[in-house]
Formats: structure tokens, C-alpha cells, sequence
């Protein structure tokens, strides 16, 4: 009953989508329409994802998506530069920014209509309205009236000209109040046995309606796949000019002040003017920053205690480099590729920062975990601090830079961050990428 109930509250919430998006096509008439069909298709998929997670839930197992990911916004330039306070790495979050940058920049495009996806939506909205409605009213209306009408015999006597208004028949003796209570009885019998095998039936043809065709999955994993090449070349072209600009901008001004010093140096020597000792010494000292700057820039693009003793260890050194008590959880931990750990490091490097300059947290947890599903074997890692909340990619966090990073090998992110908090952020990616 539960399921034919919602199934009535989604068709009405369906027949105001259905009617939004008929009018928005009839204004397309005149051109009017166009200008609404982006925010009357997001409408028509939201519904959709709704009652594709309420179909899956009452057929206990998840229903695929005919829909490509949505691409993340691009953080803001103030957030790519956050990490290097927690890993000491430079900045990698702005060779996330950089790469978010260029894919928000071209949208993908809308295959809906090529694939038969937009058809199938309507179809699964029109079978909701016309199906799910009626099934719904008669789910709460059936047991209700037959519970009057297996009752009537208890009463039927004590009303007015002993026929109460709202029966079918009029109830002028015993055996005709016998006969109501059967026909409650009855009622309720087929409500009992019957509506659960309606409501299987009504989620199975949702089921069909709704879930990705092979044809759909094909399509689908062939676009996933193109934007995850995509925002993988954008990572990496990105990195790559982030460690041109600190080589340009850093080192090699440190690199230029060594050799006017050692300059000065050899000039002095030649005319046996000024303090050659004191030259040398800024020589000596400027070579020293020059060096310390080039040990930076090579922590950013892969730090040493990543690659020297693993995933775990470098995690805990940024818990412990934490201005908040942070604990950091490992649960079966397993081989994993280096790019994997790159990915996963620079990504909890970011999520730490992001907790110590916006959260208002007083305490964080890191939990690391390895799964062996029909997948293969996945890492899972979840940040959690008890913060104020309210964290959103669209706001520059950095958090749809750590969503391109993790995306870029095959990887999920989810943030869930109410207002008033916790925050947590759980990123789970293939051991092998």
C-alpha cells in the first residue's frame, strides 16, 4: 500500500511536470519555448532519478541511469590554491581548478532525444499519471470501505430508516447486513492479497520504463568514458602549467639571484673591490632557497613520503599536520596503483583544508577502507569533520576539483553537508587505474 500510495503522490507531482513540459513544447511553437526546454528537461530527469530511486528501493536492487554524469562547476581560483598548508605540496588543487575550468566550459551535449531516453521519460510519465494515480486511490479508498462495510452490521440498525447514506444497496434486515460485512470481508481479502502483487507489478513496469536499454548502456559508458579521457588530459595539462609557473615563478628568480650574486662575486674578485666573502654568502644562501624551492615543487608532484612508504603513512602525516584533532581509520588495507595514491592524497589534502579554513570544525576523521566487490577491488575514503556545514562545489570549495581528480580514473564523489553539519565527503575509486 505504501508503494501505490507514493506512486499516487508521484503522479500528481508527474502531471505537474507533464503539463510543464506540454506547454513549454507548445511554446516552442513560437520560439518562446526554446528558452525553457533546459529547465523543463532538468524537471522531466529529476522526476525521473526520483521515482527511479523509489521503484529501486521497492524492487530491492538499484535501477541504471540512462544519463550521463553532470560535469562539476569549476572551483574558484582562492580554493585551488589551499592545499600545500596540509600536504606541503604546492598547490595541487589548482591543476584541479584549471582542469573543472575547461569542462564546465563545454557543457556536454544532450543525447536524450538521439537515444530514445527523452521518449522513454515521457512514457514513464504518462504511465505514472494515468496508472499510478487511479492505483493509488484505490490502494487507500479499497480498505476503507470495505472496513465500513464489514462494520455495517454493528450499526445498521440505529440509522435513520435503517439505510445509512453512503451504502450501495439498502440494509432493511440481518441478512442484508450479513451480506455487507461479507462484501467487506471480500474487500478487504483482495486489498490484502492483491495489492502487493499490483504494486510489484507497477514497480516491474516502472522498471522497464525507466532503466537504461543495452543499447542506452553502450551509449553510456562510451560518453562516461569520453569525459573521463577528457578531464583526465585536463588534469594533466593543468599540472603541467601549475609546475611550469612555480618553475618560472619561484626557482628560477632563485636560480637568477644565484648567478648575479656568483656575478657580483667574480667582478669583485677582478678589480679587488668590495666584500667578496659577503657575496659568496648570499650566493650560498640564495642557492639554498633555490633548492628548498625546487624540493617543493618536486613534493607537489609527487610527494616523497607518498612514494617512499605508501597511501596510509603519507594520510597520516596530513592528519597529523592538522590544526584540528583529526583521526585517521584504516580498514584492510591493499595494493593500490600510484596514480590511484596520488589522486586519493591530493584529494584529502584538499578536503582537510577545505575543514580547517572554512568548517568551524573542532574535530575530523578520515576513514580508509578497501572493498573486494564484483568490481574488483575499490578504496573508499570518507573525511568527516562536525562542522558548520552547508559545503557546495558550485561555491568554490574545491570540491569539484577533487570530484575532476577522482573522476579523471573512473572514481565517485559524494559530499553530504547539511546546514548545521557534519560534513562528510566520500570518495571511492578502483585500486587499479
Amino acid at each position: 500500500m505504501r508503494f501505490l500510495t507514493a506512486g499516487a503522490l508521484s503522479g500528481l507531482y508527474g502531471l505537474l511536470v507533464l503539463v510543464v513540459v506540454v506547454s513549454v513544447a507548445a511554446l516552442s511553437l513560437i520560439g518562446v519555448g526554446l528558452l525553457l526546454a533546459g529547465p523543463a528537461s532538468v524537471l522531466l530527469r529529476r522526476w525521473c532519478d526520483r521515482e527511479r530511486g523509489r521503484v529501486g528501493r521497492a524492487l530491492g536492487r538499484p535501477i541504471a541511469s540512462p544519463y550521463a554524469p553532470r560535469t562539476s562547476a569549476a572551483p574558484s581560483s582562492a580554493a585551488s590554491t589551499s592545499v600545500a598548508s596540509n600536504s606541503g605540496a604546492s598547490t595541487s588543487a589548482a591543476s584541479t581548478s584549471g582542469a573543472s575550468t575547461s569542462a564546465a566550459a563545454k557543457p556536454p551535449r544532450d543525447h536524450r532525444v538521439a537515444d530514445g531516453t527523452l521518449a522513454r521519460d515521457l512514457t514513464a510519465l504518462l504511465q505514472r499519471v494515468v496508472v499510478g494515480i487511479p492505483l493509488g486511490v484505490v490502494a487507500v479508498v479499497l480498505p476503507l470501505t470495505a472496513l465500513q462495510a464489514l462494520a455495517l452490521p454493528a450499526y445498521w440498525w440505529a440509522m435513520p430508516d435503517g439505510k445509512p447514506a453512503d451504502q450501495l444497496f439498502e440494509i432493511t434486515s440481518w441478512w442484508l447486513a450479513l451480506a455487507s460485512g461479507l462484501i467487506g470481508l471480500a474487500g478487504l481479502a483482495v486489498w490484502a492479497f492483491g495489492a502487493p502483487a499490483v504494486a510489484a507489478a507497477d514497480a516491474r513496469l516502472g522498471e522497464r520504463l525507466l532503466a537504461a536499454t543495452r543499447d542506452q548502456e553502450l551509449r553510456l559508458r562510451v560518453r562516461i568514458e569520453e569525459q573521463r579521457r577528457r578531464s583526465a588530459v585536463d588534469v594533466h595539462s593543468a599540472e603541467l602549467r601549475r609546475i611550469e609557473r612555480d618553475l618560472h615563478d619561484a626557482a628560477q628568480n632563485r636560480l637568477v639571484a644565484v648567478s648575479m650574486f656568483i656575478g657580483t662575486a667574480q667582478r669583485q674578485l677582478t678589480t679587488g673591490k668590495g666584500d667578496i666573502a659577503t657575496t659568496l654568502a648570499k650566493a650560498q644562501d640564495a642557492s639554498r632557497d633555490a633548492l628548498a624551492e625546487m624540493r617543493r615543487i618536486i613534493r607537489g608532484v609527487y610527494p616523497p613520503v607518498l612514494a617512499e612508504e605508501g597511501l596510509v603513512p603519507a594520510v597520516g602525516l596530513l592528519a597529523d599536520r592538522m590544526q584540528i584533532p583529526t583521526r585517521l581509520r584504516v580498514d584492510g588495507p591493499a595494493p593500490t596503483a600510484a596514480s590511484v595514491d596520488a589522486a586519493l592524497y591530493f584529494s584529502i589534502a584538499e578536503a582537510l583544508t577545505n575543514v580547517a579554513k572554512h568548517s568551524g570544525a573542532t574535530a575530523c576523521d578520515i576513514h580508509l577502507t578497501w572493498r573486494d566487490g564484483d568490481e574488483g577491488m575499490r578504496v573508499i575514503t570518507t573525511v568527516t569533520d562536525d562542522g558548520r556545514g552547508g559545503a557546495e562545489p558550485a561555491k568554490g570549495s574545491g570540491l569539484a576539483g577533487i570530484d575532476d581528480r577522482i573522476g579523471a580514473l573512473g572514481g565517485t564523489v559524494a559530499v553530504d553537508s547539511p546546514p548545521g553539519g557534519p560534513t562528510s565527503v566520500r570518495m571511492e575509486l578502483p585500486c587499479e587505474s
